[in-house]
């Protein structure tokens, strides 16, 4: 009788904890936004005088833990985003459609290397915080 309460116990403890760790995996995933720090300041090509973009950037994470993997390669994403932005034609950053365009483009390339860099997928959205052209 006491064989049949002890598995009994054991039995009911092994389906507690595989209903704890079902609940835990199904619990939503906090995001997070992280800076890529100061504005970036570069030249655009594509007009009679030279022109100036500065522009900050976040980007949004599907999971908060990635948090930290996401900061330790804000130099790579940066570069990224400067050699991304510097390819394109002043005029182009006038336009909110284009604007659309080229943040559209920052987030794949960003996921892209996050993938590379990090083996992460946490990377959802790239977003510009502040746009001047000047």
């Amino acid at each position: 009788m006491q064989k049949l309460i002890l598995c009994a116990t054991i039995l009911l403890l092994g389906l507690a904890q595989a209903q704890a760790a079902d609940e835990e995996a199904a619990a939503p995933k906090s995001s997070a936004y992280v800076s890529l720090g100061e504005p970036m300041v570069l030249n655009l090509s594509g007009g009679k005088r030279l022109t100036f973009l500065q522009i900050s950037a976040d980007v949004l994470l599907s999971d908060a833990d990635a948090e930290s993997t996401i900061k330790t390669h804000v130099p790579a994403i940066r570069h990224s985003l400067i050699m991304l932005l510097s390819e394109q034609k002043a005029g182009d950053i006038k336009s909110p459609t284009k604007r659309e365009e080229i943040r559209q483009q920052a987030t794949a390339r960003v996921k892209g290397l996050m993938a590379e860099l990090a083996d992460s997928q946490d990377v959802s959205d790239v977003l510009f915080s502040s746009i001047l052209v000047q």
